[in-house]
């Protein structure tokens, strides 16, 4: 089971942009990193909206693509490979803006990388 939350962050400029304090930077990358379990349970931690950088980031790259499913949900596709993040156990994963501020994150078990292993998530963001 995965767990997701929008950063405080993300919060306070959603907040300022809705008022037309400030614009609203577009999501360019996803961190890939290992800090998303406990390493005893091997459990999904709950995310912390406080959280400025994805716990154990090992790789942060661009984003692959968007679409919208539905005209209220942006769908962003965002991936990891072996190559990418070497043999890790990945937990979490994050979307970053524009201006480098975590935006969201989520929390899985962990998943083992070897050669042959690609992680391809539909991240929905629903409005």
């Amino acid at each position: 089971m995965a767990n997701s939350v929008t950063t405080t962050k993300a919060r306070e400029k959603f907040a300022k942009a809705h008022a037309g304090d400030a614009p609203l930077p577009k999501v360019t990358q996803v961190g890939w990193g290992t800090g998303g379990h406990d390493p005893a349970t091997r459990e999904p931690i709950a995310p912390d909206g406080s959280v400025n950088v994805i716990p154990g980031e090992v790789v942060r790259k661009n984003i692959d693509g968007h679409s919208f499913p539905i005209s209220t949900t942006l769908r962003l596709a965002v991936s990891a490979t072996f190559a990418e993040t070497g043999s890790v156990e990945i937990s979490c994963c994050g979307l970053y803006d524009a201006d480098g501020d975590l935006v969201a994150w989520k929390t899985f078990m962990p998943k083992g990388m070897d050669a042959e292993t690609t992680l391809e998530i539909d991240w929905d963001e629903q409005f």
